[in-house]
């Protein structure tokens, strides 16, 4: 079963996920490739930053999927505010996404 088969159990959520995919993890402020990246650094995978601007990224994506503490100076040296809310949103829903649906694999 597809993650858009199970939310078309109820359409206002995948509206919902619609906005989020079309908005924030292909469109908005921050490349794409690096929000894809920090979701496969939160999930677990061995990534290769580019820069230094990769590694803080990075470090906090692995912070949010482990429940650490993020690198705030460093973060803060390379994005802005909203940029840092889209990057942490985007890591957080991608990875949330993965747990969710690796959940109803027992449901199949």
């Amino acid at each position: 079963m597809t993650g858009d088969e199970i939310r078309a159990r109820v359409p206002d959520a995948v509206a919902a996920h619609r906005l989020t995919v079309e908005t924030v993890l292909q469109a908005g402020i921050v490349d794409r490739e690096l929000k894809e990246l920090c979701a496969r650094a939160a999930a677990g995978e061995d990534v290769e930053p580019a820069d230094e601007r990769e590694r803080a990224a990075v470090d906090w994506a692995v912070a949010i999927g482990y429940d650490g503490d993020a690198p705030w100076d460093r973060l803060h040296q390379h994005f802005s505010e909203p940029e840092l809310v889209e990057l942490g949103y985007a890591t957080a829903y991608a990875l949330g996404q993965k747990h969710w649906l690796r959940t109803w694999k027992g449901a199949q």
